[in-house]
């Protein structure tokens, strides 16, 4: 096991070249450090991965008394169902057989079981993490073992055929408008077993899921991160393979079985010692987040049950940890300035420049979505909000934040406290760039906000502290020209909607920082510097500066 475990990564790293494809000659065994996929080094670890799962077949991962081994025995167990896991990262197309083998083992109802009693001892360690006062019957996990096997196998193990011109076609007029798949391989694809022996085949011919390499790092996440494309995909009546995706009670069985898959090898991998290496712990957090975002468009009903709602908002919680501590982490990294042309520190998740160049649409038809079918659930709208996060690239927090306005559902999203990532990380570091600004202030001006300030929705506490931080604090001196554009908006919004001057007047007062030991003092020069940009801000409008006068005058009153 020690052995597979220090051989898959390699086989992961092997120099690729983002969507484009696998950089020149690298299936072939050069063109990358090392070698390729098809090198003496590679080889010889998925004939290593071969010997581990005929090891694995022999001697049972489990004895009939589940619960005691989990005491005894459990990092041993657990390591092995960490190399199963490993297995399926080194193997190829040409292991296909490996593959299938490792999936029995990982997918066999005494497994789930374990998978399941580690769900609960890491949740009794991790008291912040949704806690469960239900189990998992023997029936749920027969069913997990079934549709879960049925999905892998036609997700990853059959090879995808083109379409005749006239099917394709068809298919195409058929297909849902809107659809917001992101996967690279074209939906016109009949999903076909393959009709040669490819375990013993050496030809570069051999491949599966349209592709020759190993699998992706995250392929055990598709049965949520891709059940949305089974539901659209239109396939011809000529394929040998069950479409399972047609049924909307196997759509949700699947869905069901994945969310708790995912929390289980989650919280098995929380268990390996500090020096095994995971697969499940090398999936960046922006996949995981992605694949909870994905399985919410095929509507409600994974969140209507009541256990795998429980495991989403679980899972959630969890991931809301993991973006916590690499935000932490690189805090202590220096921010880069942005003519340096290279990628902000801050932006750990990079949806749109690491997993596909249109998210942009994907989170329209999220939020469309939102809109429509949510009626403001909970786990819905965290996960929306979580678009909005400092750590998400600007380009995407614009269209999420685009699209929530023009819907007009700002309103519905969750309060700041109920998100699942730190508060703080939806705040710092203060927003600078001018697109989200404009946006702030047009949903200010066009009264998108206001349903949200009463209800106390996230997306008001970001929009006080962005703005009045960059008004009123000195170092957004760099960009006056900005500054005075955004205030004279919000000035003559004031002029015309006098309901507005609450809003005005929580904008001038938030977020002040005092330092003196005089408070009183401090916080009232605070106050009139903040006028004192207002008024400058108006640079000699008369009408304007009518406005900061009843507004000094109103917040006088107030006080």
């Amino acid at each position: 096991m020690k052995l597979v475990a220090s051989e898959w990564y390699y086989v992961q790293s092997v120099e690729v070249v983002g969507r484009g494809g696998p950089a020149p000659g690298v299936g072939l065994g050069w063109g990358a450090s090392g070698g390729g996929f098809w090198s003496r080094t590679v080889l010889l670890a998925q004939t290593d991965a071969e010997l581990l799962i005929h090891l694995l077949e022999i001697f049972p991962l489990f004895s009939e008394h589940i619960a005691l081994a989990l005491d005894e025995d459990m990092t041993f167990n657990i390591q092995r169902i960490n190399s199963a896991l490993e297995v399926c990262l080194t193997v190829g197309p040409r292991n296909r057989a490996t593959m299938e083998k490792a999936l029995d083992i990982l997918l066999q109802v005494p497994v789930l079981k374990y998978l399941n009693l580690c769900i609960h001892r890491f949740l009794r360690l991790n008291r912040e993490i949704k806690q469960f006062d239900w189990v998992y019957q023997e029936e749920d996990f027969l069913i997990f073992s079934k549709m879960l096997a049925s999905h892998f196998r036609k997700r990853w193990l059959c090879v995808k055929q083109k379409f005749k011109p006239e099917e394709s076609k068809t298919a195409q007029k058929a297909s849902t408008k809107g659809s917001a798949s992101l996967d690279t391989i074209p939906e016109d694809m009949d999903l076909t077993n393959t009709t040669i022996d490819d375990h013993d085949c050496p030809s570069l011919l051999v491949e599966w899921a349209h592709q020759r390499f190993p699998l992706p790092m995250h392929w055990f996440r598709s049965p949520i991160s891709t059940i949305h494309d089974g539901k659209h995909a239109e396939l011809p009546s000529t394929s040998n393979i069950q479409n399972l995706g047609k049924n909307p009670a196997d759509i949700l069985e699947v869905a069901r079985g994945g969310l708790f898959f995912l929390l289980g090898i989650e919280a098995m991998s929380s268990f390996l010692p500090s020096d095994a290496p995971s697969p499940v712990q090398s999936v960046p957090v922006i996949w995981k987040l992605h694949s909870l975002s994905v399985v919410l468009l095929d509507g409600m009903s994974v969140l209507e049950e009541e256990k795998s709602r429980d495991v989403y908002e679980a899972l959630q919680e969890l991931y809301g940890r993991l973006l916590d501590e690499s935000r932490v982490h690189k805090s202590t990294k220096p921010i880069l300035p942005p003519e340096t042309g290279k990628k902000n520190c801050i932006e750990l998740l990079r949806f749109q420049s690491d997993i596909h160049e249109s998210y942009s649409t994907f989170i329209e038809v999220l939020v469309e979505q939102f809109a429509a079918i949510s009626y403001g659930d909970l786990m819905y709208g965290r996960q929306v909000a979580i678009y909005l996060h400092r750590s998400v690239e600007a380009p995407v927090r614009l269209a999420a934040w685009s699209a929530l306005s023009n819907a007009h559902v700002l309103e519905l999203l969750p309060s700041l406290e109920k998100c699942f990532a730190d508060t703080e990380g939806y705040l710092k570091p203060v927003e600078d760039n001018e697109g989200i600004l404009e946006a702030y202030v047009k949903s200010w001006v066009t009264g998108a906000l206001e349903r949200a300030a009463t209800r106390g929705s996230i997306t008001f506490t970001p929009v006080l502290h962005h703005l009045s931080s960059f008004i009123f604090e000195d170092n957004a001196n760099d960009k006056l020209p900005l500054r005075n554009k955004l205030t004279k908006s919000l000035l003559r919004d004031y002029s015309r909607k006098q309901r507005h001057e609450g809003l005005m007047l929580q904008l001038i007062q938030f977020n002040k920082q005092f330092t003196s030991p005089q408070p009183e003092r401090t916080e009232q020069n605070e106050t009139e510097k903040r006028f004192r940009f207002l008024t400058e801000a108006c640079e000699g409008n008369a009408s304007l500066l009518k406005e900061v006068e009843k507004l000094k005058s109103s917040f006088s009153q107030d006080q």
